[in-house]
């Protein structure tokens, strides 16, 4: 389910006419063994096992050509390599991981798939946001000298930077802190650098298994508890 709200619009022209926007979210995650699971059931001689390794297979692949700066063209949309960041002189170059300099990727979906979806959306309207509610809006790693890099694949005391609104806890309270989660289970934090209402810094755990993890902050600045999530995923290695 798309979740979508009415958010404050910061970027206001004319307030009688955009002074709110909307913003949504997904209310659930497919994952890859899910994705391959629902594929063998597709009425084919395939089985689960295979389409795993037809899956990683894919994800080598995309991954090499998306780091030669391809666009990569799938079945269903174009994904590329996207560079960010500012500079102060036109002859200075792009050095990854330097200040502001980051890489993104973006994913632009053909009209196949946009018309199929917009067809097919379920979305349901949710209520406005509480001026307390958390938010997460972008997780990065920090290197040893203190710039952020867009990596999320991380080793054991690599330092996460959660950055969003309202991310301040009570690590007293066993149901308040960050968490990370994957199939195995709900791993909560307990040691910070910094606990911050716009900004959390965490040391990975040297004790944390390997593998993918979404990660969340569970807030309560009154009697209700708020859980911010992103889309983003942290590998440890």
């Amino acid at each position: 389910m798309l979740n979508i709200k009415t958010v404050k619009n910061l970027l206001i022209t004319d307030e009688s006419k955009d002074g709110f926007c909307f913003r949504s979210s997904c209310s659930q995650t497919l994952k890859t063994s899910q994705l391959a699971t629902e594929m063998a059931d597709w009425n084919s001689s395939f089985t689960e096992a295979d389409y795993l390794g037809m899956l990683s297979v894919m994800e080598t692949i995309v991954t090499k050509y998306l780091a030669k700066g391809y666009n990569v063209t799938l079945p269903f949309g174009t994904l590329r390599a996207n560079a960010t960041g500012t500079c102060s002189n036109i002859q200075d170059g792009f050095t990854l991981g330097t200040g502001n300099h980051t890489l993104g990727f973006l994913f632009n979906a053909n009209e196949t798939l946009a018309k199929n979806v917009r067809s097919k959306l379920e979305y349901k309207q949710l209520p406005p946001d509480s001026t307390g509610e958390a938010k997460i809006y972008r997780i990065t790693t920090l290197n040893s000298d203190a710039s952020e890099s867009s990596s999320l694949s991380v080793t054991a005391g690599k330092t996460l930077c959660i950055h969003g609104r309202n991310l301040s806890f009570d690590i007293t309270d066993e149901n308040q802190g960050m968490f990370l989660e994957n199939e195995s289970g709900l791993t909560r934090l307990s040691v910070y650098n910094r606990r911050g209402t716009n900004v959390v810094d965490v040391p990975v755990p040297a004790d944390l298994a390997s593998g993918s993890y979404s990660v969340s902050i569970v807030t309560k600045p009154g009697n209700t508890y708020f859980t911010a999530n992103i889309d983003s995923e942290v590998t440890v290695a």
